[in-house]
């Protein structure tokens, strides 16, 4: 959905992704905090990933998200029961600079070379093309770090380092699910 509606024009479904993950993300501080017990279809943690499951109507949806070690933004990953591969960076309140609605974002680990996507603007966070992500988030999650360099419209570079490990047990689902698909 996020492939065609974000990437291909429309806004509405992404709109109720980056509701559903802002909230997701909320949620997730509360039960870190609170260091809740984990049991099924609860909020679980590996390492500072913090991942959930939810049935919805056409299967399992899947999600797991890590915080930046700047701050208050959050990188997102997230599998449909569709197989579509949704990859947001979400700012608990908001990006310190203006985003425009369309703006590069450059990736880069240790197993990747250093590329830039786009990146949709929408409620103050971003949504970033999944296409070209699908073929190479199985190397990056790999990774010790992928920092996320955002552009903002004077061209400075807005560096996010996450730690990408340990996720072995908490991307599983998304990597089967969503990676080379």
């Amino acid at each position: 959905m996020i492939e065609r509606s974000v990437f291909g024009g429309g806004v509405a479904p992404a709109l109720w992704v980056i509701s559903a993950a802002a909230l997701f993300v909320a949620i997730l501080i509360t039960v870190i905090q609170l260091s809740a017990e984990q049991g099924a279809g609860e909020v679980k943690a590996q390492g500072g990933w913090a991942y959930t499951t939810r049935e919805s109507e056409g299967g399992v949806e899947y999600m797991a998200t890590v915080q930046a070690e700047e701050g208050s933004t959050w990188l997102l990953l997230a599998c449909g029961p569709d197989k579509r591969l949704i990859v947001s960076l979400i700012h608990v309140e908001q990006f310190p600079f203006p985003l425009t609605s369309s703006l590069p974002v450059q990736l880069r680990s240790n197993h990747i070379s250093s590329f830039t996507i786009e990146g949709k603007s929408i409620q103050s966070n971003l949504v970033l093309d999944p296409r070209p992500l699908r073929h190479v988030m199985s190397l990056i999650v790999q990774d010790d770090e992928l920092v996320v360099s955002i552009s903002d419209q004077s061209g400075t570079l807005h560096d996010y380092t996450f730690s990408m490990q340990p996720n072995d047990i908490s991307l599983e689902p998304i990597r089967s699910g969503c990676f080379d698909y």
